[in-house]
């Protein structure tokens, strides 16, 4: 009895087993896409490939007839008028004018312009950079203390500007004349020390002077780089760019145009009163028409490119910027003089003093 309930058992799961993969055969049977169905696919995506070769043709026509004339195959181009190829020049002049311009300008948004780097002081300034880490390193308990000490940004007091390091130099030897030694030695020390040198006094006023004519190089550097630099750079990226644009679409226009005449052309076969279709001779209007469409936008935008208003006026903000900063340079060497003036008159009168006694 009991072998007979076991085949029994498994021949009832047999047959749900094949039932399952009977519906489950069938179900995707009828998932399946009908002919007809597979054959309205493929009739589309036919169509749009034929659709996307239809849109090829005017470029792979346009790229040919362009071959042609740079190969000097055909000489029948479209003469544009004279206002746009002046206008043309006028505008590649400008851009040029901007662009080399810009060449020489961006020197300013490099801080060290003035002062090329120097092997010697740039070892110097690496070693002192090592030595600051290794020692923050050493004093960290933790891995943030650490980071912190390595991401910690390494500018000194004294930026890269010819002023600003010849102040360096002059607070060190100073610090050296006033006995004050050491790489982290401070103002507040090296004023501690004897000070009634005239020499020393000399050196703290020129340094002084000069650390102020580097911060007015910079602040004229920044001005020049907000107010010329980038507006110049605005123009060439925006009001040219567009510019070129138009230009484009007058040339792609214009070589619609050509190969439209040189299709009729073929057509004629050197007989001008032969008749041509009427579907070619209103894509031959329609083409005329866009090239004049474009090139009345080309020559608006180039009319208003090249105006002088705007070019003079950066020039003039350039100039200005300049003026303020020379005169504020000029100002300080100016009273710089004056007090080491005064400091020679000291002197005199101090070793005049000193000889009478």
């Amino acid at each position: 009895m009991s072998f007979n309930f076991n085949f029994q058992s498994i021949q009832q799961s047999l047959q749900k087993t094949t039932k399952s993969l009977g519906d489950t055969l069938q179900q995707n049977l009828n998932n399946l896409p009908s002919a007809e169905k597979v054959t309205s696919s493929l009739q589309t995506n036919f169509n749009n490939f034929g659709r996307e070769v239809s849109n090829l043709k005017p470029i792979l026509q346009r790229t040919r007839r362009s071959l042609q004339e740079k190969l000097g195959s055909t000489s029948d181009i479209s003469e544009l008028p004279q206002e746009y190829k002046d206008l043309e020049k006028q505008a590649d002049a400008l851009k040029n004018f901007y662009k080399k311009l810009l060449q020489v300008t961006r020197q300013y948004e490099i801080e060290s312009y003035d002062y090329p780097p120097n092997l010697k002081e740039s070892l110097n300034d690496y070693t002192k950079i090592f030595n600051q880490k290794i020692n923050g390193l050493s004093q960290a308990t933790t891995t943030t203390e650490a980071e912190a000490v390595l991401l910690a940004p390494t500018k000194g007091k004294y930026p890269k500007t010819f002023s600003h390091q010849f102040a360096r130099v002059l607070d060190e030897v100073k610090k050296t004349l006033l006995g004050v030694t050491g790489e982290t030695a401070s103002e507040e020390q090296a004023a501690d020390t004897k000070t009634d040198s005239l020499l020393v006094k000399a050196i703290q006023l020129t340094a002084s002077s000069q650390y102020k004519l580097g911060d007015e190089r910079l602040e004229q550097d920044k001005l020049v780089i907000s107010e010329f630099n980038k507006k110049v750079n605005n123009i060439l990226k925006a009001e040219f760019t567009r510019a070129d644009r138009l230009r484009r679409k007058v040339e792609t226009a214009r070589l619609n145009f050509d190969t439209v005449r040189a299709e009729i052309k073929v057509i004629k076969k050197g007989d001008e009163t032969a008749e041509v279709p009427e579907s070619k001779s209103k894509e031959l209007e329609a083409a005329e028409d866009e090239l004049v469409n474009a090139t009345e936008s080309a020559v608006e935008a180039m009319k208003e490119l090249i105006k002088t208003e705007e070019p003079v006026a950066l020039l003039t903000v350039l100039a200005k910027i300049q003026l303020n900063y020379h005169k504020n340079a000029a100002d300080e060497l100016s009273g710089l003089v004056d007090e080491l003036g005064a400091l020679n008159v000291a002197g005199e009168d101090e070793t005049e003093e000193a000889m009478e006694t």
